[in-house]
């Protein structure tokens, strides 16, 4: 191609490549060979020069290649490729090209669609004239480039026209970067990157170390190489493609058959075995198999996150040792093992989802109960079946008189504030609705018209009874609850957490922290590690001291041995069909055994950490200063050096 100066010569320019032309170019990705259905669209992507020297070349245009020219001058010549697709007529296109330079990829003879030509030869030659007019290149440059752009960027190459025919029978592994990305080794895999099921797959592909002798380097199209030490022998094919091209097979075919637990199986099986060769490979102390880093690998199987669910590390670790002791014996875990851990795991999941449902919603929601019917006897006792006469408004259950005391009468259920109604004087297991003023006893409608007023002289009859107002009991109840919480609060101690400033919400934060789980390393020192940080510390999270350490802080449990509950209040809702609604904070029926104690005085050198009185005396006595309370030289189940 003859450089031209003007539009007339442009007009007039005639595709007539050089001969000889020294290849500069480096192939960044040598893209894929485009296929249809229809040979006319096909022949679209096939070039035929003929050079001045006769010689004919044939070949295909890629889609998706990407090639560039370093000049003289010091920047990149790029040139790309991509599939036309069809125009707004409806037309097919062919290829199309683009041409950029530069560092930031400055686009040249963009036109207007981007800098996108469908004729590379059209193209070059407008590349060429604003090189020439803005006298950006040298002469020997543009001399260089005065040829045609099939050869000089490598779409007309030898090899690059093999390694298409060669992509297209056997995968490779592109890295266009130092390091293939994860969508890399999804696309070697050939598989989609946005599928969950066989994502651990690729995963594990792409953690897995070369053996011995292989090494692996990065070659010409951006294209992963293999090579082997000892004899030379290069290959595009990874060591272990084979092995995760028939696990992704068995994938496939097991997920259409619904059958997920013998993926998990498998999965468990090539953890254990890479903890196996770990073992064996490691010269020094090896990590138990009890550690976070396997925990979180066999959480991951079953298809959870430590990180959100830390309710299942208890299991994790008793169903590893239990995957670990058959794995040992038949170097294979049982098919039913993994069935129990799936649904164990799915069990303390569900229970710790609905437990903090309760702490978080359920305890500070407003109590609904229904009085009208709880009044009418139509409701059960959970406990026994019998008809129920109380509603204890910390459990939210209805229980009839002799459930109540017998479940309440121990630990925190003896402090609950009950709403109790008055039984029937005669039957007993129905509530009174009438008061008698004759004779003072309560009743419910039927004896009291079957049995009682037959008893009642003349002169009772004549009194009528007094209907009960389960209403405005409640309402005296809850006024007297009310301020007899008041007074508790002001007379108890706060507990720790909210001497802090902590409130509620934080405080059943606290009780709900599945963060830190105790481990043992290699020494068998226990360690605390915490998931959703990465922490890890020798110290537990309690800070709960030896007792054996002299002059140690109290703590929660020190000052707290018996936690009292905080008093909730008493609300009313709307009257709605004649039921109510109260606020659930905590009853204030907590009167007596709810006094907070205090940690006994010490004297002499313990004093000295926890005693106001002797830090008062260190500060007015220098020679106390020095004094020190013992150093513990080892931690908590630490193995001695023989």
């Amino acid at each position: 191609m003859d450089r031209m100066g003007s539009s007339d010569g442009l007009a007039a320019a005639v595709h007539q490549p050089k001969n000889n032309i020294d290849a500069r170019h480096k192939v960044v990705k040598f893209g894929t060979l485009f296929q249809s259905d229809d040979p006319d669209e096909e022949k679209l992507y096939k070039y035929h020069h003929q050079r001045q020297d006769l010689h004919v070349s044939k070949g295909s245009i890629p889609v998706g290649f990407e090639s560039y020219i370093p000049l003289e001058e010091g920047h990149n010549l790029y040139l790309e490729t991509r599939e036309g697709g069809l125009s707004e007529e409806g037309l097919i296109r062919g290829p199309e090209y683009r041409v950029s330079w530069r560092s930031d990829r400055e686009v040249l003879a963009s036109g207007d669609r981007d800098g996108w030509w469908e004729d590379l030869d059209e193209l070059w030659t407008k590349v060429l004239v604003q090189f020439e007019h803005k006298n950006l290149l040298g002469e020997e440059t543009l001399d260089y480039l005065d040829a045609d752009p099939f050869v000089l960027f490598g779409i007309d190459n030898l090899v690059t026209q093999k390694a298409l025919e060669k992509l297209q029978k056997s995968p490779c592994l592109r890295c266009e970067a130092s390091v293939p990305t994860f969508e890399e080794w999804a696309a070697y895999l050939r598989v989609d990157p946005n599928d969950v099921e066989l994502k651990w797959l690729v995963q594990a592909f792409q953690e897995t170390e070369m053996p011995m002798p292989w090494t692996c380097y990065k070659g010409v199209g951006s294209i992963v190489c293999y090579i082997r030490s000892d004899n030379g022998q290069v290959t595009w094919k990874h060591p272990f493609y084979d092995y995760f091209r028939q696990l992704r097979d068995f994938c496939r075919e097991v997920h259409n058959t619904g059958r997920p637990e013998e993926i998990m199986k498998v999965r468990v099986n090539r953890l254990l075995w890479t903890y196996e060769a770990t073992r064996v490979e490691t010269d020094h102390e090896q990590e138990p198999l009890i550690s976070p880093d396997y925990l979180a690998r066999l959480a991951d199987i079953f298809g959870y996150d430590v990180k959100v669910h830390g309710c299942i590390v208890r299991n994790l670790k008793a169903q590893l040792k239990v995957f670990a002791r058959s794995y040992r014996e038949r170097q294979d875990v049982d098919f039913a093992d993994v069935i129990n851990c799936a649904e164990m795991l799915q069990r303390d999941v569900d229970k710790y989802a609905e437990m903090q449902d309760h702490w978080m919603n359920k305890v500070k929601e407003d109590v609904q109960f229904d009085l009208n019917l709880l009044s009418s006897a139509e409701l059960q006792c959970v406990n026994c079946g019998n008809i129920a006469l109380s509603f204890c408004l910390e459990c939210k259950d209805y229980l009839c008189l002799g459930c109540y005391d017998t479940l309440h009468t121990k630990g925190s259920r003896a402090h609950h504030a009950p709403f109790r109604l008055v039984p029937c004087a005669l039957c007993v297991d129905k509530p009174a609705k009438l008061h008698c003023t004759f004779t003072d006893k309560s009743l419910c409608h039927k004896c009291y018209a079957m049995d009682h007023i037959k008893q009642l002289p003349p002169d009772g009859k004549e009194n009528q009874p007094r209907r009960i107002d389960y209403y405005q009991q409640y309402q005296r109840y809850a006024e007297f609850a009310r301020e007899r919480n008041q007074k508790m609060q002001a007379s108890m101690v706060p507990p720790l957490e909210l001497q802090g400033g902590q409130d509620d919400e934080e405080a059943y934060e606290a009780v709900l922290s599945t963060d830190w789980h105790p481990f043992y390393d290699a020494r068998g020192v226990k360690f605390y590690h915490n998931f959703v940080t990465g922490e890890r510390m020798r110290q537990s999270p309690r800070s709960v001291p030896k007792t054996a350490d002299p002059g140690a802080e109290p703590t929660e449990m020190d000052l707290s041995p018996t936690r009292g509950r905080v008093g909730r209040a008493t609300t009313f809702g709307s009257m709605s069909n004649r039921g109510f609604s109260r606020a659930s904070a905590r009853s204030a029926a907590q009167a007596g055994g709810n006094a907070q104690t205090q940690p006994l005085p010490l004297e002499g050198f313990d004093s000295l950490e926890t005693s106001p009185k002797a830090r008062a005396m260190a500060a007015t006595q220098p020679e106390m200063r020095t004094l020190r309370p013992p150093f513990r030289k080892t931690q908590p189940n630490e193995v001695q050096p023989l």
